[in-house]
């Protein structure tokens, strides 16, 4: 093999940490202007949005003297016209912003005050014969009525108008669109509501509002050097806007633009009080962020020197920096937490990084020959603990896990031994995976069998879930095993419950594992699938625990081997999500069949074993328990009978 060139670490580095220093200055520059951008739109929209609260609570205000008005006008009684006339005109007076304040009867009478640049007067109509007659009265500032016109058939009546028909319609106040005002460049707007006589309409009142005043409250609004408001009807009516004219030359109303385009900032705000009007502010995004992008620019040469002396710096230091070392000193520190795959040392081009990542690749390869002989998910587990490798240990609430194979001496007879130990391989691989996968800790082979636990040396709060998870998932792959042409069943035991866990053995041999009467009932209800047919079986506690997950039947009551208290244990059926009707009967019958067995009801105990036979026929368990429960029947127990079945082997 040709001998590769090698070069030296600290002139490479001196040029590495340059470029990398370069970078890094490039972007703490990128990122503040990123930042200040970020600031300064945050700014502007808080600045927009006092704004168009400003329009919206101005405009509200404007519009809001309406209804109470109205409300109060409405509640007087009938009152002669110059009365009525008198009692406008102080409304009027009242509300510098109202325009008309007026109020037309249902027999098409009309009286009116209205304010022309400053001057106050009184209109008055009534109609006689189809014949319209109205009078006209200039009002001076001490309330001297001054005769100002006085005209026939004008053709003038309050009924026909828009403001009429609406208040009579809605039967309530409500406002008139926008229109042309007459005489006026911009547009006016009615808040209109009828006045009843009991359930009849005896007139309406109306005040006028010319929003020619919005537009100077608009106006006055300082949002940027580019920047304006605007107030928009419902149906996009251009109702204030400091510039753009309101009312085209034939009198029709402008049609509200688009607000904002790329490169603007854009907020609205809906109007309260308003008839569905919204108020928008809109400015180039320029406006505010010009002096940011010139400080950004300022930043960026000063960086610019930061970096180049640096870069400066780094050169004089990658001499004496022995940066390398942080690399080989991560690959140790995997190496400590038993993480050696194999996989060969990046190559480098320092003579110096090449020699040590020689004579770490070796210490890696001997480790891996020596993870053969232990369960290297166990060390890892116990190293990630923090546990000394030194006698000791506790008592905590696990979950322990037996597997066996069901006829291992008929199947070792059927193969040589070569293929048996590569059968084997196969299995306990696939099936220490899943064990994995669900994060158990793989204990130990024995034999043929498996030994597993949940919740150590790492706590795991859901221990029981995650284990009956694994058992269910190695069943599934003894099924495709056995599919793919090796006839193999599985045995597995679940149980949870306090054990003793800990490093056991002697001081120059030790073994983590469990130990206790739970680890033995997970052992006993493993060979207990012999007796009753089934292939997992759980203890009580672990279905308890593991329900919300999983769908398990009851079996039996049973005090395994060496024990005398029964303890309920339950076959495991599959997870929740691939529960099918059947399984959940099989599943709610066998519950109701052990419930009515302990109880002494042995009809009802055979009745709902057998509805679990008509679903799952020739089911070795149901059969077991309904004959037991139909023998009963017929020759009942002794009165201390508990339902308890001792197991006479292990």
């Amino acid at each position: 093999m040709a001998r590769r060139r090698l070069f030296s670490y600290p002139l490479s580095l001196a040029l590495v940490v340059a470029a990398l220093v370069s970078i890094t200055g490039g972007w703490i520059a990128w990122w503040n202007y990123r930042a200040g951008l970020a600031n300064t739109r945050a700014l502007a929209g808080t600045l927009f949005d006092r704004i168009a609260q400003e329009t919206a609570d101005a405009t509200a205000a404007f519009l809001g003297q309406a209804p109470p008005a109205a409300a109060t006008l409405a509640n007087l009684p009938d009152v002669p016209t110059d009365e009525l006339a008198r009692r406008l005109l102080a409304v009027l007076r009242a509300n510098p912003g109202f325009a008309w304040v007026s109020y037309g009867d249902a027999r098409g009478a009309f009286t009116g005050v209205h304010r022309t640049d400053g001057v106050i007067a009184v209109n008055q109509s009534s109609i006689t014969d189809g014949v319209v007659t109205v009078v006209e009265h200039d009002i001076d500032d001490a309330g001297a009525w001054t005769p100002a016109h006085h005209g026939a058939d004008q053709h003038y009546d309050p009924r026909t108008r828009p403001f009429y028909q609406l208040a009579a319609r809605e039967r309530r106040g409500a406002w008139t669109e926008p229109y042309a005002f007459a005489g006026k460049d911009g547009p006016g707007i009615t808040y209109a509501m009828p006045v009843f006589d009991g359930a009849t309409l005896r007139g309406v009142l109306t005040i006028d509002f010319d929003l020619g005043r919005l537009r100077e409250v608009v106006r006055g609004l300082h949002v940027s050097a580019h920047g304006e408001a605007a107030i928009v009807s419902q149906r996009g009516i251009l109702v204030a806007h400091p510039t753009l004219p309101l009312v085209d030359p034939q009198g029709k109303l402008a049609t509200a633009p688009v607000f904002g385009g790329d490169g603007d900032l854009v907020r609205s705000l809906p109007i309260t009080g308003s008839p569905g009007w919204t108020a928008f502010v809109v400015a180039p995004e320029s406006d505010f962020t010009a002096e940011v992008r010139a400080r950004v620019v300022f930043s960026l040469l000063i960086s610019l020197g930061a970096v180049l002396l640096a870069v400066a710096a780094a050169s004089l230091l990658a001499r004496r920096i022995s940066g390398p070392l942080t690399v080989l000193a991560a690959e140790m520190r995997e190496a400590g937490e038993f993480r050696i795959d194999d996989r060969p040392p990046p190559q480098s081009m320092f003579r110096e990084i090449e020699l040590m990542n020689r004579a770490l690749a070796k210490m890696k390869g001997g480790l891996r020959s020596f993870a053969r002989y232990v369960p290297r998910d166990l060390v890892r587990a116990v190293l990630a603990s923090g546990q000394d490798a030194t006698l000791s240990g506790e008592t905590r609430e696990l979950t322990v896990y037996f597997s066996d194979i069901a006829g291992f001496t008929t199947l070792s007879e059927s193969m040589t031994p070569d293929a048996l130990v590569k059968f084997l391989g196969q299995y306990f691989d696939d099936t220490s995976s899943i064990i994995a996968a669900e994060r158990g800790t793989l204990d130990k082979y024995l034999g043929d069998g498996i030994m597993a636990f949940w919740g150590a040396p790492a706590p795991l709060a859901d221990h029981a879930v995650h284990a009956c998870l694994a058992a269910l998932a190695c069943h599934r792959r003894t099924g495709e095993l056995a599919a793919a042409g090796t006839p193999i069943a599985a045995r597995i035991g679940i149980a949870t419950g306090a054990v003793l866990v800990g490093n056991i053995g002697s001081t120059e041999r030790m073994n983590y594992t469990v130990m206790g009467d739970t680890a033995n009932l997970a052992s006993r209800l493993e060979g207990l699938n012999k007796q009753y047919g089934t292939a997992l079986m759980i203890s009580e506690a672990t279905y308890l625990q593991a329900r919300t997950a999983v769908i398990a039947r009851p079996i039996d009551v049973v005090a395994v081997k060496g024990k005398l208290r029964g303890v309920r244990v339950y076959e495991l059926l599959a997870r929740v999500a691939d529960a099918d009707v059947t399984l959940e009967a099989v599943a709610a019958f066998s519950a109701a069949a052990l419930d009515a067995y302990l109880i002494r009801d042995f009809a009802a105990a055979a009745g709902s074993w057998q509805r679990v036979l008509d679903r799952r026929p020739g089911d070795r368990a149901a059969t077991i328990m309904r004959e037991r429960a139909l023998a009963y029947e017929a020759a009942p127990p002794p009165p201390e009978w508990t339902g308890v079945t001792t197991a006479t082997e292990k």
